[in-house]
């Protein structure tokens, strides 16, 4: 007899599970953009501010700009957590060259989110080792022992 509530307790975590994956796998994709597109370059910052994305969640706004390597100025601004330090009047930043707002201070990136996709693939491996197992199972029989 099938537990319904069972069931349907394991299909609201394979919904969780496929939210997290696609979620975590379009960040990282933005990360590998920046890794295999991305260029650096310097910017001056002219402006540092506090602003909130939340009422809890205060965020430092930098404001910089920097030109790129096709020599177009650029004005842009980055959100980082408000203990992020700003070295001084110039700073380093990654672009995507070619595409408008999408520099970002040096080393304000989304490694967790990278980290987070790589543990969705390894659950994932894993769930389909389990299905494969549970397949031959019902294909060939429970495994057999082997006697000496």
């Amino acid at each position: 007899m099938i537990d319904e509530e069972e069931e349907l307790k394991k299909l609201k975590w394979i919904l969780i599970a496929v939210v997290a994956f696609l979620v975590t796998g379009y960040l990282s994709f933005q990360e590998l953009k920046y890794a295999v597109w991305g260029a650096t370059a310097e910017a001056t910052v002219t402006n540092t501010f506090e602003t909130a994305a939340s009422r809890r969640n205060p965020l430092l706004a930098v404001e910089y700009t920097f030109t790129d390597k096709d020599g177009q100025q650029h004005s842009e601004r980055d959100d980082v957590p408000i203990d992020w330090s700003v070295p001084g009047p110039t700073v380093n930043v990654q672009y995507l060259p070619g595409v408008e707002d999408s520099s970002r201070l040096e080393g304000h990136s989304g490694k967790v989110a990278v980290w987070m996709f790589l543990g969705c693939c390894v659950l994932l491996g894993f769930a389909g080792f389990k299905l494969y197992q549970m397949a031959s199972e019902a294909v060939d029989g429970p495994p057999r022992r082997r006697r000496k």
